[in-house]
């Protein structure tokens, strides 16, 4: 292994590109966080609108068409004190694409179907540009999955299944690395 670090080291020195590993990025996802901005996406409303933004993966460099593993853990409820769901939402209530308890529909409504069914409070994942418009479909991440990084794509954020934010609480921790 040393014999390999100074390989590599060398190889630096003598101006060689040497690439590095990305280092995964953790961001903590709060159970009031909607999934993308309606105010930046009036088109693909969902819910009351009243969580809080969603949560970016800040310091994670990405490039379209790398693959990107996302992986998740922790716990959410959809009322204080309530009980707590892990990533992959509430297994006994599939909210995809049929009205909430708000009279709106979930953000779920925006996968695609072939992903379905998606849970209550099940994480969700979306590509944006830099002005946080949608560039791809959402999609669910529960507690493991893997995304390819679309075209134009220059963030990705986080947020949960809901159609009523502001009564959530706790919080999950999402992990999210390149492939190699």
């Amino acid at each position: 292994m040393k014999r390999l670090a100074g390989l590599i080291t060398g190889f630096a020195l003598l101006g060689c590109p040497v690439a590095e590993a990305a280092e995964p990025v953790t961001v903590k996802v709060p159970g009031t966080s909607m999934p993308w901005s309606q105010k930046a996406n009036p088109n693909i409303p969902f819910g009351r609108n009243d969580g809080t933004k969603p949560v970016e993966a800040k310091g994670l460099k990405f490039a379209p068409g790398q693959t990107l593993r996302i992986k998740a853990e922790g716990g959410t409820s959809t009322i204080p004190g309530g009980p707590q769901f892990g990533p992959a939402g509430q297994d006994s209530f599939i909210a995809t694409d049929q009205v909430g308890g708000s009279g709106s529909i979930f953000p779920a409504r925006f996968i695609d179907p072939s992903a379905y069914p998606v849970h209550l409070n099940e994480l969700i994942g979306v590509f944006t540009d830099s002005k946080g418009h949608l560039i791809a479909r959402p999609f669910a991440v529960g507690e493991a999955f893997e995304v390819t990084v679309p075209a134009n794509a220059e963030k990705l954020q986080f947020g949960l299944n809901d159609d009523i934010f502001a009564d959530n609480a706790g919080e999950l921790t999402v992990t999210v690395s390149i492939v190699e």
